[in-house]
């Protein structure tokens, strides 16, 4: 489960990080290009923290009962 959370935070902060590049390199007087690892850094941290709030899943198959 925790892989999948992963990957899908992996995801979405590439997706982010791309948005919030966009403009921001390449061109004249733009950003080194070591801030686009720093903001993907950033962003990565930030959703880490927030997936800690999302609640667990349940898993599939019979409830049992003790």
């Amino acid at each position: 489960m925790a892989r999948e959370i992963d990957w899908q935070l992996f995801e979405k902060a590439a997706d982010i990080t791309a948005s919030a590049l966009r403009g921001a390199m390449g061109g004249a007087e733009s950003q080194p290009p070591d801030y686009a690892g720093k903001v993907f850094k950033a962003v990565w941290d930030a959703l880490k923290v927030a997936a800690e709030d999302l609640p667990e899943k349940p898993r599939a198959g019979f409830a049992t009962s003790a």
